[in-house]
């Protein structure tokens, strides 16, 4: 049977438009609030919450180190993005309270051929869970590749989008090229973070919600080099109220 729609709610179409069948009382819905959460906590409906749309980003993973190299570069990979997962909930499904998880960043490596940390998964009870990203991978002096960091999964919800895939890391004897460390993959709602250059740790850590860190760059003799931290995850909710 076709759809119509009345304040967003989809009904059969012979009811919307008045045909025969059983009777339906629809909330107006008069008003519209946000909640967003950047810790874990409880969401408690704003009074006269009807439904809600939930989105949910999970944790980056966190930035592979690198071993000091000392001849040319050697380069950590980034780590991958949290995924993002939405949706429709009544007030019937979220009841009194549900429990909110906001995801981790994923750590930092240590300075040295070590993997980053992995994002943790952000979510509203079982309705709606966004996925965290895998840490990236350490390097190696002169290891030809650090392998990036997986995007976060799908999670659970209406709609479900997988997090991006961090970049890879790299290293070669060549004292007279400058390569860039293995930037962090993007969550579908942030950017992952820079990629660092000569022995310095991520040029600037990626935004919320969900981004991964950048490897670390060690170049001629410059020191064993940590990656940078994912970002942390996030929870909004988006109350349509009747009052």
């Amino acid at each position: 049977m076709s759809q119509g729609f009345v304040n967003g709610i989809a009904i059969p179409l012979g009811l919307a438009q008045g045909g025969t069948g059983a009777a339906l009382t629809l909330p107006v819905l008069t008003k519209v609030a946000v909640q967003v959460f950047t810790s874990s906590g409880t969401y408690t409906p704003t009074s006269g919450m009807k439904y809600c749309i939930i989105e949910c980003v999970g944790g980056g993973g966190g930035g592979g180190g690198t071993a000091n190299q000392a001849a040319g570069f050697s380069t950590g990979a980034g780590g991958g993005g949290g995924s993002y997962a939405r949706k429709i909930a009544s007030a019937t499904d979220i009841g009194a309270s549900k429990t909110v998880t906001v995801g981790a960043a994923g750590a930092a490596s240590a300075a040295s051929n070590s993997s980053g940390g992995n994002g943790g998964d952000s979510s509203v009870d079982t309705l709606c869970i966004g996925k965290g990203g895998t840490g990236g991978g350490g390097n190696a002096a002169g290891v030809a590749q650090a392998i990036g960091g997986d995007g976060g999964v799908l999670g659970t919800g209406d709609v479900k989008i997988a997090g991006g895939i961090g970049q890879v890391g790299g290293g070669a004897s060549i004292g007279t090229v400058i390569i860039t460390s293995g930037a962090g993959g993007s969550s579908p709602m942030v950017s992952g973070a820079a990629a660092p250059r000569v022995s310095v740790g991520p040029l600037a850590a990626p935004l919320n919600y969900g981004g991964g860190g950048g490897g670390g760059s060690s170049f001629n003799n410059g020191g064993a080099v940590a990656g940078g931290a994912g970002s942390a995850g996030g929870v909004i909710i988006t109350e349509f109220l009747s009052v």
